[in-house]
């Protein structure tokens, strides 16, 4: 009678042990998450496949927490564009912005974000020429087990910059369905509708997937690949990125 005694003493203090081994990842890929990176995230984005036109990047990212609700972030493309008729290499629009979230605690979570897109591109081939404005915001279904839905919209606005080049006026309605597994990795899809307002009728509709996994505690890799599935506007055939990122810095 002892011995089952001693045995359940130790399986009931064994449960709190037990509970710390099940532990609660950040992969920073959930759109509430708040949390400081650094990112490395080189990446191809075929525009005509047939013609030989494409793009080249290495983006350089940082996201730091201001407080629990708030963080800021920076963007910095390195480009390189192909095409038959020229190639050119060079620095792309940077971007700025600030995010505000809120967890999803009970079942919804909320945020919203203002992002610049400032002409900072060498070549007018890497970049826009205009200094965009782009507000968004989402609202997210948090679900058992690590499953997780959002959908949210941004708007993109040209502000000022070389009249020579076209305004900019695009809506971006997103869905975004993923799973974060307690095994250390992650799978999304994002769908992504766009609707450019400057021409009326143009739309397209690009579905991405993406799947990551924890290095170690602190640092993730993914890869993902998008395409044109449908519309009259084609921006790209296809793209493919890897990204490497630090978190918790």
């Amino acid at each position: 009678m002892r011995k089952w005694v001693v045995l359940s003493v130790a399986l009931l203090c064994g449960v709190p042990v037990c509970a710390q081994i099940q532990r609660t990842y950040h992969y920073g890929v959930v759109p509430t998450e708040n949390i400081t990176t650094f990112e490395v995230n080189p990446s191809i984005t075929v525009a005509d496949d047939s013609a030989g036109v494409s793009v080249n990047q290495l983006t350089l990212k940082t996201y730091r927490v201001i407080n629990e609700r708030f963080n800021w972030g920076v963007e910095v493309p390195l480009a390189r564009y192909e095409s038959p008729e020229k190639s050119v290499n060079g620095l792309g629009d940077i971007l700025a912005n600030i995010t505000w979230t809120l967890p999803a605690e009970n079942l919804f979570g909320f945020g919203a974000k203002i992002e610049f897109f400032f002409p900072t591109a060498t070549d007018k081939l890497l970049g826009t020429g205009q200094l965009q404005a782009s507000p968004s915001a989402f609202v997210l279904l948090a679900f058992a087990d690590g499953f997780y839905g959002a959908v949210g919209y941004k708007h993109y606005v040209s502000v000022v910059g070389d009249h020579a080049r076209d305004d900019i006026n695009i809506g971006r309605w997103r869905a975004n369905i993923g799973y974060t597994s307690p095994n250390e990795w992650w799978v999304l899809t994002n769908l992504y509708y766009y609707v450019d307002y400057e021409h009326s009728g143009m739309a397209e509709f690009i579905p991405e997937l993406e799947v990551g996994t924890l290095v170690n505690d602190g640092t993730a890799f993914y890869a993902n690949a998008s395409t044109h599935a449908g519309g009259n506007w084609h921006s790209k055939d296809w793209s493919f990125g890897v990204g490497f990122k630090l978190l918790y810095l």
